[in-house]
C-alpha cells in the first residue's frame, strides 16, 4: 500500500471515528464522511465497500490498540490468572460506553469474530501460564477443553453483556455475573467469586489513581 492510499484510508478511517462520536452510528453515510475526510465520494468505494465495512474496521482497529494496551497494564500483576480475568474486563469495559456499541449489538457475530482473531491467542497463553503455575488445578488438557467450550458461550454473550450495561447495569456487576456464572476455568465456584471480586477492587483502585 502506498503513503497516498495509506493517507487517504486514515482519512477516511479518522472521518468515520469522528462522526460516530459526535452523531453516533445511525447518522453515518458515505457522502458525509468523504465530505469531511476531503475526497471524492467515488474514492470511499476504492477502501471500502460499505458503510458497515468501513465501520467494522473502525471497531477492529479499536480492538487491537485497546489489546496493544492492555498487555502493559496487566504486565505488573504476579497471577497469571488474574491477569486473564483482567483481560476480559478490560474487553468489556472498552465499548460500555463506546458510539459503536449500538452497531456491535446489531451484528453479534461480528464482534464474536473480531474478538475471537484479535485476542484469542493471548487468553489461552494466559490460561496456561495458570494452569503451569498451579492457580488452576487439573490436567492442562482438561482445563483447556474446559476453557474454550466456556469462551464460546462467554464470547457469544459478549454482546448481551453489553446490551445490559447499554440498559443500565454497570461493567462491574455484568462482568462479576458472567465471569461466576461461566466460570471459564473451572474452580470452586467461592474460589472464583473471590478472584473476580480482588480483580474488580485492583481495576478499582488503579482507577482512581
Amino acid at each position: 500500500m502506498s503513503k497516498t492510499t495509506q493517507r487517504t484510508e486514515s482519512k477516511l478511517l479518522k472521518a468515520t471515528t469522528d462522526l460516530l462520536n459526535h452523531n453516533g452510528y445511525k447518522e453515518l453515510d458515505v457522502k458525509t464522511i468523504t465530505s469531511l475526510a476531503g475526497v471524492s465520494y467515488g474514492t470511499f468505494y476504492n477502501y471500502f465497500s460499505s458503510i458497515d465495512d468501513i465501520h467494522r474496521r473502525v471497531v477492529v482497529d479499536k480492538v487491537i490498540e485497546a489489546v496493544v494496551q492492555v498487555i502493559p497494564s496487566i504486565e505488573p500483576v504476579e497471577s497469571p490468572l488474574k491477569r486473564a480475568i483482567f483481560a476480559w474486563y478490560m474487553s468489556l469495559k472498552i465499548f460500555s460506553d463506546d458510539p459503536s456499541a449500538g452497531w456491535i449489538i446489531e451484528r453479534p457475530q461480528v464482534m464474536s469474530k473480531i474478538w475471537q482473531s484479535a485476542g484469542e491467542e493471548m487468553q489461552e497463553g494466559l490460561v496456561i501460564q495458570a494452569i503451569k503455575s498451579g492457580e488452576i488445578p487439573g490436567s492442562e488438557i482438561d482445563t483447556l477443553l474446559h476453557f474454550r467450550k466456556a469462551r464460546e458461550t462467554l464470547r457469544a454473550g459478549y454482546v448481551y453483556a453489553l446490551e445490559k450495561i447499554m440498559n443500565g447495569s454497570s461493567v462491574e456487576t455484568v462482568f462479576y455475573d458472567f465471569m461466576t456464572t461461566l466460570n471459564l476455568f473451572n474452580l470452586n465456584p467461592k474460589e472464583i467469586e473471590i478472584i473476580v471480586k480482588e480483580v474488580l477492587e485492583d481495576t478499582k483502585q488503579k482507577e482512581t489513581v
